[in-house]
């Protein structure tokens, strides 16, 4: 009779540990995940930042070289040579530094529509690290008069 207990007990004591095992290697892929999920959440985040932080020089700016010269903090951003627009580079606290981890692209072009005045249109794009991928996009434009242009 004695026997029988003691197996029944370390049958039991065995589907305890294995249901603990499980249990534990359930939680360590749901926590993996959810730290996976944060670091995107957090380049997004920074990403949405960047890209106003941008779009408002867009704004301030009447040309190519105002518009390096308000992005250009520390050595940061460099005029693209494919296309109208500047590159600036930022760290992971979002400050300005040549070889930062988040890098933004911003391009713009006038409207052909001729006009009393011109519309502009920029593109900026975020990327983390060497993604080829944005992080996010943002479109956006201004309206400048005959004069100021």
């Amino acid at each position: 009779m004695r026997s029988g207990h003691n197996t029944a007990f370390y049958l039991e004591t065995m589907l305890l540990v294995v249901v603990f095992i499980l249990m534990i290697l359930l939680l360590t892929g749901v926590f993996g995940l959810a730290q996976t999920q944060s670091s995107a959440a957090e380049h997004l985040t920074d990403a949405v930042t960047l890209a106003g932080n941008a779009a408002e020089k867009f704004a301030a700016a009447d040309g190519a070289e105002t518009l390096l010269q308000l992005l250009d903090e520390n050595g940061n951003a460099f005029p693209r040579e494919d296309t109208a627009g500047v590159t600036a580079f930022y760290d992971r606290d979002l400050n300005p530094e040549a070889d930062g981890i988040y890098r933004v692209e911003l391009t713009w072009q006038p409207d052909p529509m001729p006009g009393p005045g011109t519309m502009f249109y920029a593109r900026i794009l975020v990327y983390a690290g060497t993604a080829e991928e944005p992080v996010y996009t943002l479109q956006t434009a201004k309206y400048r008069q005959e004069a100021e242009a």
